[in-house]
């Protein structure tokens, strides 16, 4: 699939999120944490709204994701990026939801909870490319014949 057709993916659900957010009253809950909002009653009692809770994180997950595939190599670095961007996302939301804040309303936040939930399996894919590429490479310069060394000529 070409690039610029997920982009257009990506940008397509943060639209529907969007367009679907208009229609409901946004949630007032008084939630511990993010993940509370899983518990099956509240999902069940929310279904519209954890539609758009779910669309608006699969597009969450996609754009740093969609991201680094542009860049080649560098598994390493992208692996702790998103590592670092996913644990961003789980304090921020933890911390939104827990100081009822309202910074940006509840359901971006669980949106960015989950999200970030969903990049700790890209973050540890991208670490592990990392660590084999490099172990490859240290493999591949050991079993290298050494160069010899040409001896100068003699007159």
């Amino acid at each position: 699939m070409k690039k610029e057709y997920i982009f257009i993916f990506i940008a397509g659900l943060f639209l529907l999120a969007y367009v679907l957010e208009a229609v409901v009253n946004p949630l007032n809950l008084n939630l511990a944490t993010p993940y509370d909002y899983l518990k099956p009653a509240l999902l069940a009692r929310y279904p519209f709204t954890t539609a758009i809770i779910i669309i608006r994180a699969v597009a969450l997950f996609l754009a740093p994701v969609w991201l680094f595939s542009l860049l080649s190599g560098h598994h390493s670095a992208k692996g702790v990026t998103l590592l670092v961007v996913a644990g961003l996302a789980q304090l921020y939301a933890i911390q939104e939801v827990a100081t009822r804040a309202q910074v940006i309303p509840l359901e971006w936040s669980l949106s960015l909870s989950l999200a970030g939930l969903a990049l700790l399996l890209p973050a540890a894919l991208q670490i592990l490319l990392g660590l084999a590429h490099k172990t490859k490479e240290k493999l591949s310069r050991k079993k290298a014949p050494p160069e010899v060394e040409a001896s100068p000529p003699t007159d």
